[in-house]
């Protein structure tokens, strides 16, 4: 495992231990080296819609947790937001969650002899993801999910 991913992994914890209690669920955490140094992204979410106060709210409670159990040692940025309406699906319970909402998968190997496929989702049936593909339900293994988005249409 890289150190950049043991360091998300690590304040995933730290962040989900913080926030959670304030009403937020930690969605996912990205800890990279960027040109402008080293950034820390939280991507938060919560009944409702996330607000830029939320977001406000969410960086001074993860910034003391933070400091005081430092699993970075040198400057970095730290950036709170939303995943947004394509938000990327990483976990099981994602997938059940978003039922309904329209979503396009990328798999590891193809399923009907395609890796990318669109459709609307109907959760987790075992250990596959179904979708609706204008009439034809689909099963896909969750093992070969490579990305899955939610999509949003205009």
């Amino acid at each position: 495992m890289d150190k950049q991913k043991s360091i998300a992994e690590k304040i995933y914890d730290i962040a989900s231990g913080s926030l959670t209690k304030a009403g937020y669920e930690v969605i996912d955490v990205e800890y990279r080296k960027e040109k402008t140094g080293h950034v820390l992204r939280v991507f938060i979410d919560k009944k409702g819609r996330i607000s830029s106060q939320d977001c406000e709210k969410a960086t001074h409670l993860l910034s003391s947790a933070m400091d005081m159990e430092a699993p970075i040692h040198f400057a970095y940025t730290l950036e709170v937001s939303s995943p947004g309406l394509t938000r990327e699906l990483k976990r099981r319970e994602e997938f059940d969650r978003f039922s309904g909402r329209d979503v396009r998968i990328i798999t590891r190997q193809p399923v009907l002899n395609k890796v990318v496929l669109e459709g609307t989702l109907r959760g987790m049936k075992n250990d596959d993801v179904v979708i609706d593909n204008d009439g034809v339900e689909m099963t896909i293994p969750f093992g070969i999910i490579k990305k899955a988005n939610l999509t949003f249409k205009v």
